[in-house]
Order: C-alpha cells, then structure tokens, then sequence
C-alpha cells in the first residue's frame, strides 16, 4: 500500500452499507494484493450494523481514508461518484463491501490497463454469504453469448457497449473491473444518469462511460473475483412495489442505452427484441413479478423501447407466446 507523497496508481474504493459479516474478508482479499501501489478509501452509507467497528479493526495497522455518511443514500452509485472524486489514483477499483477476490486480481488488471485500455474486466464466480462457489457457476454475460467470454479479448470500448449492452450489462460485477478515472465533465454527466438507482446504476454507468472515454476494454477469462449472494444483497428485493420499480428501471435504463450508442437508427430496439436480446427480462418479469393476465395484456410497469419490443417478440414466437400466458399466477 503507497504510503509516500507519491500519488498512487490505483484508488480503491471500498462503498459499504451493513456488511460487517463480510468485510473482514473484502478487507483481507484488498490488503493481501501482489499489487501494493494503491490507496484505499472505505465509503460507509450509514450502517446501523457493526461495520464501523470491523472497518476500523481490520484497517488499525493500514493507511487509509474513511468517510461516513449521516444518513442512508440508498444510492449505490452515487457512493461509487462520492469515491472516484476523492481518488487520487489513476485508476480506479471499485472493490464492493460483501465481494472478495484473488491476491493477482489487482496485479493482473493493472497489466491490462497499463497496455493502453480504459476498462479491464474479469470472469467473475459466485459465492456464498459462507464464501463456498455456488454450485451453479453461471456467469451473467455468457447468457448473451456463450462463446464470446470464455477467452480473453480486447474490444473497443464503442464496439462493447453497441453490440453487448443494449441486451444487459455485460460488465457483470463492480468488483471485478478496475478502469481509467474519468474527468470532471464525464462525472458530472454520470451523477444524473445513476441517480435513485438500486437495479440499473451499474449498467448505464459502465454504458456511458465508455462511449465517453472511447479507447478499448480488455478482459480476462479468468475467475479473479467472486460476486458475494446472500439476503443483504441490493439485488435482493422481493417487494412488489420494488418489483415494479425494477422493470421501470430495466425501460429506462435500456432507452437511455440505445440513445447513446445508437441515436440512428431510431428503430434499432426491433433487431435486439426479435434476436431474444431482452427474453431475460420476460422470463424475470413472470417470474419475479408474477403479473395478472390483465398486467400481461398492457405490460403496465413496462415502457419505452422495452415494452414495444416484449410485444414484438411475443408475436414472433409462439413459444413465448403458450410460455407468458401459461405462466401460474397468483
């Protein structure tokens, strides 16, 4: 870890809120990197749990800046903005409070950047709140394409966002990416379009950023991170209500998307429907909302390009068809 007046290479930013169960660990996988030329920031959004207290054990013996809020933001990215403003470093790893990793992940992911790329990311494992992989190792973005990660590659940073982010955020975990610290007027521009996010801030995000930034996006097949599941997570909700601000969040997330990285043509959201790019939000809007036949009828909670193309593709395929009108409701 840099302890000199030398910037560092690296900010790490480490956004907590009630994860005392699992920082000892994020704190131990961040500190035990092969890589030292860093600097940390831990970021706590009001925790009422005894996350103050580990943070403050684990780091005793590390240099490092601790900045509390007074009160919940219920933001996760505006927490991600608040670090990277106060980052030092050329680079920024967004490490989150419940994920873990390997000792080379930092090492490995600087070697990406230092080769001239903007963003490098890695394949990313599922674990337990125990720590124990998940026996389904499923990774999120081999289910857009199921060749396309499993070798590292170099890609333009365009060429990622027009051809992968229009169907889902590709860029699957936080955790496993460390990317180029953005100036003030692309930060300035992010605040916005992350603002009162739980489910999609990521997403537009990384989107926004790298048709910004421009250059290339590196990744690295290796499982060098591991993506925590557990009840506390934020993609854990089970509300109704939350429910429907969810799939609010999925259409505008996705019409932000497809402004950015194609404002022409307008009808671009009919190629990525009917090639099945947003079948997973289909499958997620049965099952995770469990609609009424009069909700599946005018898809209510659903607007924009999103809820044209779920008609469009319900019409193409029949199977969708017997599958979204056949499916138990309450």
């Amino acid at each position: 870890m840099k302890e000199s007046s030398q910037s560092p290479l690296v900010s790490i930013i480490v956004p907590n809120y009630n994860h005392a169960a699992f920082l000892s660990e994020r704190l131990r996988s961040i500190l035990s990197q092969t890589f030292q030329n860093f600097e940390l920031i831990v970021l706590d959004d009001a925790s009422t749990d005894d996350s103050l207290a580990v943070i403050r054990e684990q780091l005793q013996d590390h240099p490092h800046q601790m900045f509390c809020n007074a009160t919940n933001s219920g933001q996760p990215c505006s927490q991600w903005l608040s670090g990277i403003k106060k980052a030092s470093g050329r680079y920024i790893w967004i490490a989150e409070s419940d994920d873990s990793c390997s000792p080379k992940f930092l090492e490995r992911m600087v070697s990406h950047l230092e080769q001239g790329n903007v963003l490098a990311y890695c394949r990313t494992i599922s674990i337990d709140a125990a720590g124990a992989p998940l026996a389904d190792q499923s990774f999120w973005p081999d289910a857009v394409d199921p060749e396309r990660w499993q070798h590292s590659f170099r890609i333009q940073a365009e060429d990622l966002c027009r051809d992968f982010m229009d169907r889902g955020n590709v860029i699957a975990n936080a955790s496993g990416v460390v990317f180029r610290k953005p100036g003030e007027a692309i930060l300035r521009a992010l605040g916005p379009l992350t603002a009162r996010r739980r489910c999609t801030g990521d997403w537009l995000f990384w989107t926004h950023y790298l048709m910004r930034m421009g250059g290339s996006v590196s990744f690295d097949s290796e499982a060098l991170s591991c993506f925590r599941c557990h009840d506390q997570s934020t993609r854990s909700i089970d509300s109704r209500r939350r429910e429907r601000l969810r799939f609010g969040e999925y259409s505008s997330a996705i019409a932000s998307v497809l402004k950015i990285t194609r404002p022409w043509p307008r009808c671009h959201w009919h190629a990525v429907a009917t090639s099945g790019g947003w079948d997973w939000i289909l499958y997620e809007y049965l099952w995770r909302y469990n609609p009424s036949r009069a909700e599946k009828l005018c898809l209510s909670i659903i607007h924009g390009p999103l809820r044209l193309g779920i008609y469009t593709r319900l019409l193409q395929s029949q199977i969708l068809r017997r599958r979204y009108w056949g499916w138990p409701t309450s």
